[in-house]
């Protein structure tokens, strides 16, 4: 199926107008973009956050999204095997569905299965990740039950600036990135393109076919400001992705091409005195996917919202929003004796926002978000987030938060039909997610702060997506009776010797779920697949000679994680053995313009799997030059 119309339309009006402009601040560790609907301090957000500059980009070499989440704290990753192959994120023990992700703003999640696979999201083109842990659904919608990610591309300044890149590694691995931006008057912008190709390696467990895998990316930011307090914006994104694998642990000529758009259009007004501002756009997703092996699956997804934002004091400030959201999936294949599974499903949603942030005393923040939504297929909505945060003497932190979240089911769940597979189940309900988080920073001196978060996370309807039903012999979905339960700690530790900078952290997880059983009939407490107990990261990063080189070493544990081996009948749960991964990067900088740069990754050569049956790459090394201008 091709892109309709609507796509071309957005790529000719962005090339006209503009995109969604940087969040003008002066120190922007400072300052959370998601945290509220409206930029909020991190000291006054009730809630653990971490962002990852440019700067960190650059020095770890990693080329996508899931190579750089791999050090943060309560972030477990499950990888198919090898470069390109399916990668997801899970948050704190939730599902990989659980955590919503916007590049610029705008939701990037699937809405076939409501996941985001994270081995195609570069990071050539981007400037800054941030990510919020806990329930946001009152703040950001259906999905963001475990968090929000939010992924920040380059901005057009002043300052014409712009640059090149190749690289070439192990496997006949090439990447080539451009990029350019810049501003003229009124008018700003941004462009960026990049290319990844691998012939990649074995995945499969028996055999010694190469998977391959090639991506194509390219991103626009444009703005035009109208007066002094009108601008508009727009951006937009196209993802083509192919990638080979296997399945059942054996070689099979099996490959996924998938096509992702997004974009946004955005007007901003902003009155004389800053105090009222005033935010009015659309967005779209849309994505295609064609495999040998399924049919193919396309879903489309429309947003058009209004929001307002007074700032009435100098620490209180109440935002307001209405969104109307449309979306629909599509479903195309042959039919069988097994059935038809040509379909079209829609779904509408409208929905009303409340946010609040108010400083009660000096250092004492109090938040309160809440979130009504009414849509078609289910029972209306209503999600929260309550929260407190005080700053202490000294740089210290306390906060506590409780808040409810929802997530729908998907479109595949609902409806989704693979002949003499899956059929999906049409009444499942929502899952909704009460969780309380509480933590703490301490500063222990002006280089080095710790900091402690404790999470209880109870989630309710749990929809299991491999449940057999003997009455049709297929696997469908269902919504578990039984409450699942996470409970976890994050720790970190942060500073610097001399030029030596350290990060350290360590994930504890308890996730346990209720599963039906049909023989005989049951239900069995387990503890949640594909997501480790125990987790650490050292990140020791230096520069050296006048900062012109710097050399980035990153350790990874991953305790022992079980996932379930589908070989048999009745699936089996199995232990996957716990590893510790190095990863390294060396730079260097001569002058303003050339960067080289040498990386390895999975230094050690280790075999391990983080998804049954599918190894994960070996050690595979990569060598880069870029120029800036």
């Amino acid at each position: 199926m091709q892109f309709k119309h609507t796509t071309l339309g957005l790529a000719v009006f962005a090339s006209l107008f503009g995109t969604s402009a940087a969040i003008a601040q002066d120190d922007i560790e400072t300052i959370s973009v998601i945290g509220a609907r409206q930029p909020i301090e991190l000291s006054r957000l009730s809630a653990s956050v971490s962002v990852i500059d440019r700067a960190e980009i650059e020095n770890s070499g990693a080329l996508n999204l899931a190579d750089i989440l791999r050090s943060q704290a309560g972030i477990s990753i499950s990888q198919s095997g090898a470069k390109g192959t399916e990668t997801r994120v899970r948050l704190r023990g939730s599902e990989s569905n659980h955590i919503l992700v916007l590049v610029d703003g705008v939701e990037i999640n699937n809405l076939s299965d409501g996941a985001v696979d994270f081995a195609h999201v570069n990071l050539d083109n981007v400037e800054r990740i941030e990510l919020l842990r806990g329930p946001q659904s009152a703040l950001w919608g259906s999905g963001a039950v475990a968090g929000v990610l939010n992924i920040t591309t380059r901005q057009g300044t002043e300052q014409t600036r712009g640059g090149a890149r190749i690289e070439v590694g192990e496997d006949s691995s090439a990447k080539l990135a451009a990029n350019v931006s810049g501003a003229a008057d009124a008018f700003n912008y941004a462009l960026s393109v990049s290319h990844f190709s691998t012939d990649g390696q074995n995945i499969s467990a028996q055999g010694n076919e190469r998977d391959g895998y090639r991506n194509n990316e390219f991103n626009t930011q444009l703005g035009y400001k109208l007066s002094e307090q009108v601008r508009v914006t727009a951006n937009l994104r196209y993802v083509d992705s192919y990638n080979e694998y296997d399945a059942g642990g054996a070689d099979a000529e099996l490959y996924t091409h998938g096509r992702f758009a997004s974009g946004k259009l955005g007007w901003y007004y902003t009155a004389v005195d800053t105090r009222w501002q005033h935010e009015a756009g659309y967005q779209f997703s849309r994505s295609e996917t064609v495999s040998n092996l399924t049919s193919e699956a396309d879903s489309n997804k429309q947003r058009w919202y209004w929001q307002s934002a007074l700032n009435y004091s100098q620490a209180g400030r109440i935002a307001m929003a209405l969104e109307h959201v449309d979306e629909e999936f599509t479903q195309i294949g042959l039919a069988s004796v097994w059935g038809d599974p040509n379909q079209t499903q829609e779904n509408q949603t409208q929905s009303a926002v409340l946010d609040v942030v108010h400083e009660v005393l000096e250092g004492l923040s109090l938040t309160a978000n809440s979130r009504y939504d009414s849509n078609d297929e289910f029972d209306d909505a209503l999600t929260f987030r309550l929260g407190g945060s005080y700053l202490l003497d000294g740089g210290h932190k306390i906060y506590i938060s409780h808040g409810k979240a929802v997530k729908n089911p998907t479109l595949v769940e609902r409806f989704g039909y693979f002949p003499a597979d899956f059929l999906g189940n049409p009444a499942l309900e929502p899952e909704k997610s009460i969780s309380t988080e509480l933590g703490g920073q301490y500063q222990i001196n002006a280089d080095w702060f710790t900091e402690l978060n404790l999470y209880f996370t109870d989630l309710e309807n749990e929809i299991n997506g491999s449940f057999f039903d003997l009455a049709n012999g297929r696997y469908t979905a269902i919504n578990v009776a039984e409450n699942s339960k996470r409970r976890g700690a994050e720790w970190q530790l942060k500073g610097t010797i001399g030029e030596l900078k350290v990060d350290l952290n360590y994930s504890y997880l308890d996730a346990k779920e209720k599963v039906k059983k049909t023989d005989p009939p049951r239900v069995e407490e387990q503890t949640e697949v594909r997501r480790p107990r125990h987790q650490a990261n050292l990140t020791l990063s230096q520069d050296f000679f006048e900062q012109k080189a710097n050399a980035y070493i990153q350790l990874q544990y991953q305790g022992t994680r079980e996932d379930t081996f589908f070989g048999t009948y009745p699936y089996a749960q199995l232990k996957l053995n716990a590893v510790t991964l190095v990863n390294a990067a060396v730079s260097f900088k001569p002058d303003q313009h050339w960067t080289f740069a040498l990386r390895a990754e999975n230094l050690f050569d280790h075999d391990y799997e983080e998804v049954i049956g599918y190894q994960r790459q070996g050690r595979t090394a990569y060598i880069s030059a870029g120029y800036q201008f």
